[in-house]
């Protein structure tokens, strides 16, 4: 089977991580975030995988860093000029495709069991299947109502809140018949959650929504890409696949040098990350190069490579940016 990651946002709600690096190699367990996707989805058969992109220096940048195989996957990109939406996106990263095929966004985190994704797509014989998940404030997403047989009778992409219809959430993993390729366009701006996807529920066409125990976040913002980091320290990922050595509950790549009096508690440290002594660090991610002076406090914070928090100072609830001093 094959895929396609849309990754052709700019990383707008990571900012200032993403200032200089593209969202996809924001590191999640100091691994880039696209070597767990490309991963998770080898693990289910998938072995050809097209990123869908916007071209710009992060999506060349991206390129360089995959290269054309990574992870036990082919790799192939699709480029945009300008942004056409996920229709758009999918419908020139797809043309020509003449079997089913997963579509991916390429900022969420999950361990939704892909094979029996897959497996219920064909029993139903659905022409699209979409990864369901169930959230408290669902308003800020594409919402579903289903009939009794599990099939959306109703999509509606970000209703006002108190008007959901349900609060199970589209979870941005996709399964598409090729045919559908007919019902998006490639050469104008159309979004799948705005046209398609309600265009085939209020038709009465077979859209199946797929429910299933699983973690699921969203990782756009600099909270939920800590939050993804923490959990996935804390085991709560199935098969995320870790770079460094593990003491206790953290995670730090060899390079690092701690002092013998800091405290790390549930954090995740880059290459060449430094701490002096009687530093805390605590439910944090630094990445590589960071600079954390002796007395400082590091707490609930994302700080991006090169940053520099000097002796004593408290970091607490902040996103860092490149090479930043605090």
């Amino acid at each position: 089977m094959r895929a396609v990651i849309l990754a052709g946002g700019e990383g707008t709600r990571l900012r200032p991580l993403t200032l200089d690096v593209p969202k996809q190699l924001v590191p999640i367990l100091n691994r880039p975030f696209i070597e767990h996707q490309l991963g998770y989805l080898r693990r289910y058969g998938v072995h050809r995988v097209t990123l869908a992109l916007t071209r710009n220096a992060h999506s060349e940048r991206l390129r360089a860093a995959l290269g054309e195989h990574a992870c036990g996957v082919q790799v192939e990109y699709a480029y945009e000029d300008e942004p056409l939406g996920s229709g758009g996106a999918i419908a020139g990263a797809a043309a020509g495709w003449g079997e089913p095929f997963l579509v991916c966004n390429g900022d969420i985190v999950t361990d939704v069991d892909l094979g029996a994704l897959v497996q219920a797509h064909q029993d139903a014989e659905a022409e699209l299947t979409i990864f369901l998940h169930a959230v408290e404030n669902p308003s800020a997403y594409g919402v579903v109502a289903l009939n009794e047989r599990s099939e959306v009778v109703r999509f509606v992409e970000k209703p006002p809140a108190g008007s959901e219809p349900s609060n199970l959430v589209n979870a941005g993993i996709w399964l598409f018949e090729p045919h559908l390729l007919r019902e998006m366009s490639a050469t104008r701006f159309n979004r799948v959650e705005d046209e398609l996807f309600p265009t085939l529920a209020l038709s009465g066409r077979r859209v199946l929504g797929y429910r299933a125990p699983a973690y699921w976040r969203d990782i756009g913002t600099p909270h939920t890409y800590l939050e993804a980091n923490l959990d996935a320290l804390a085991g709560r990922v199935a098969e995320l696949a870790a770079r460094g050595t593990r003491t206790h509950d953290a995670l730090a790549l060899d390079s690092v040098h701690v002092d013998p009096t800091a405290t790390i508690r549930r954090a995740v440290l880059g290459a060449s990350v430094a701490a002096g002594a009687r530093a805390l660090i605590e439910d944090a991610v630094l990445w590589d190069g960071v600079q954390v002076g002796a007395g400082a406090v590091v707490r609930d914070s994302v700080i991006a490579a090169g940053a520099v928090i000097a002796a004593r100072a408290v970091i607490e609830g902040r996103t860092l940016g490149p090479g930043e001093r605090a």
